[in-house]
């Protein structure tokens, strides 16, 4: 399937199309979310309640494959690529790379909200990111002017909701909380993060393969945390969060517990919510709590 659409590739572009699609209703973004923000022993949370992500479809497992299975070679439905489960049409933007393409979110939290997408279909959202998913990402935040951070939801219980492997861009608004390794200083986080992390800062524009590097031995740390043996070939459940001079991963366990769901972005406090019954889910049980199950307690 080829993209339809081609914008050149520039923030300014980009944010235009964006208001142009919203505009034409071809994109679900609500400009005005209902925002609550608290802060539990100096870890900052922003919940958003907004009718975006309404209708978001979930995945089941790893496993719920689309269209009859991982090797059911169906020709493609219109709008989908081959082997995969999320439909693009209208919501193209441009080729990045030659293995990635990006396209707006259908379900908008931010101006814009981007989705990196693997041109292969068969990718799957439980692999852990490629040399080619850093250099699509790199590119794209470079085209963003850096004014966006990447973040990569890994398999089911890394809170992912589609399995054609996917990246997602979300912007460092002025307005809103942002990841905490952008707003902090060296390796240490003064808030008390919940959950186990690795963090890696480095200077200046490193290019895609030191921070893919820097990536597979984080990853290595990230099995320890979870008790996997490093050398055997299982999925490993964990976020990725990606800066200009940053990356962040986070060992996950689970994606949701007694209703309270959430992906990178909810790891890091920015958690959107579809209404105020699952906003009670998060209350109820204390965010703080809530993330300690996701991830794995500090």
């Amino acid at each position: 399937m080829g993209m339809s659409m081609t914008v050149t590739l520039s923030e300014l572009n980009v944010l235009a199309e964006f208001d142009r699609r919203v505009f034409n209703g071809v994109i679900h973004y609500d400009n005005n979310p209902d925002i609550q923000v608290q802060e539990v022993d100096g870890y900052k949370f922003e919940f958003a309640v907004t009718e975006a992500i309404s209708k978001k479809p979930y995945i089941k497992g790893n496993n719920d494959e689309p269209n009859g299975g991982h090797h059911a070679r169906r020709p493609s439905r219109p709008g989908y690529f081959p082997g995969s489960d999320i439909d693009v049409s209208g919501y193209e933007i441009a080729d990045v790379t030659d293995t990635h393409c990006v396209a707006f979110n259908k379900f908008c939290m931010y101006r814009p909200h981007l989705l990196l997408l693997t041109k292969d279909g068969y990718r799957r959202q439980y692999d852990i990111l490629s040399l080619d998913d850093m250099e699509a990402s790199r590119q794209m935040l470079e085209a963003m002017n850096w004014h966006h951070f990447m973040f990569f939801n890994c398999g089911k219980d890394g809170g992912c909701s589609r399995l054609h492997k996917h990246m997602q861009l979300a912007p460092l608004c002025r307005n809103r909380l942002k990841p905490w390794p952008e707003t902090t200083a060296g390796d240490v986080a003064p808030a008390k993060i919940p959950y186990q992390y690795i963090l890696r800062r480095f200077e200046g524009d490193l290019g895609p393969k030191q921070i893919h590097d820097l990536y597979g031995q984080m990853m290595i740390e990230a099995r320890k945390i979870l008790g996997l043996d490093p050398r055997s070939p299982e999925h490993v459940p964990h976020n990725v969060a990606l800066g200009r001079n940053w990356i962040l991963v986070i060992p996950r366990r689970k994606a949701g517990v007694n209703g309270a769901y959430a992906n990178t972005l909810g790891l890091l406090g920015m958690i959107s919510v579809a209404n105020e019954a699952e906003l009670r889910c998060w209350l109820d049980q204390g965010a703080v709590e809530v993330l300690k199950q996701l991830g794995v307690p500090q």
